[in-house]
């Protein structure tokens, strides 16, 4: 989607410079008969029209280079966000995921080869529905990093509109939010590089911790432990980046409907792999039960 950017901002390219000059012919025509009505001498008069063309050519300014200053912000704090992460390149959501389709993997391995043999049903259940969940967990934040980077793409595209907005004192907000916005979601990335990368880190322990669960004296301990940690991790990956951009926008939003909504997300999957759960033992203690009676009849 990154290299659609250029082709979506050159089609609105046109209909925001006539969007522009529409605004900015309203303004100046308005400008002027309210310096007229206003009776003021001559030079009080060019003095106000000079005032309004220099903030109408400002904007057309803004507009002009736009394509290549509003990419550039974005730009510059993924850039800063990979930067103090110590990564060479930018982050690919598909390794996210198949990392925690790793650590899961190593959970239920480790899982199969101790507990079950063992007739530790407790711990095994335990291991595969923490897998589910750190599975769940990943992909979570895998979304959270594919939502933010098409916000970013569209912004510095589709969004290149609001750039004509610029025209008008009466519209002219709609442009400083548009370039709030970008700096918003530049945040955003930044935190994002930081908060995964220092994950990805973690999680080469956890699928450590994971694997050698098997041979664990606690396997149910190590489990939970690794299940929370990789909530924990989503958890600051939904939530931390949001919280800073909202600063920026003036709108703290880290609440705790958004912890509740999390963790909704992350328990509807829990109760699913629970009822599956739940099933399978049923159906082992109900047919133990049946050849329990059918000896007993014999």
């Amino acid at each position: 989607m990154r290299s659609f950017r250029a082709q979506w901002t050159t089609n609105i390219w046109t209909y925001a410079q006539r969007l522009f000059w529409f605004l900015a012919f309203i303004e100046f025509a308005w400008s002027a008969i309210a310096l007229a009505l206003d009776k003021t001498d001559l030079q009080s008069w060019v003095a106000g029209l000079i005032r309004k063309l220099m903030w109408i050519g400002a904007f057309w300014t803004l507009l002009v280079n736009g394509s290549t200053w509003i990419p550039a912000i974005l730009d510059s704090f993924e850039q800063i966000g990979q930067n103090a992460a110590g990564m060479a390149g930018p982050i690919s959501p598909s390794g996210i995921f198949v990392q925690g389709l790793d650590i899961a993997g190593s959970l239920l391995t480790g899982a199969s080869g101790s507990a079950f043999l063992s007739g530790d049903i407790g711990s095994a259940l335990l291991c595969a529905v923490g897998a589910l969940l750190i599975f769940i967990s990943y992909v979570i934040i895998a979304i959270n990093l594919v939502v933010t980077l098409v916000e970013s793409y569209l912004v510095v595209s589709a969004g290149y509109i609001f750039l004509g907005f610029g025209g008008s004192r009466w519209t002219a907000p709609y442009t400083e939010r548009y370039i709030g916005l970008a700096v918003s979601i530049g945040i955003k990335l930044l935190l994002l590089y930081c908060i995964i990368a220092a994950g990805q880190t973690l999680g080469t322990g956890w699928n450590a911790e994971a694997s050698g669960i098997g041979t664990s004296t606690s396997p149910a301990k190590t489990a939970l432990d690794v299940i929370g940690g990789a909530l924990i991790y989503m958890m600051c990956c939904w939530q931390i980046p949001k919280l800073f951009s909202a600063v920026v926008g003036g709108a703290p939003a880290l609440t705790g409907g958004d912890l509740v909504a999390t963790g909704t997300a992350v328990a509807g999957g829990a109760l699913a792999a629970a009822s599956l759960g739940v099933g399978a033992v049923a159906t082992l203690a109900s047919g133990g039960a049946a050849g329990v009676a059918g000896a007993g009849a014999a």
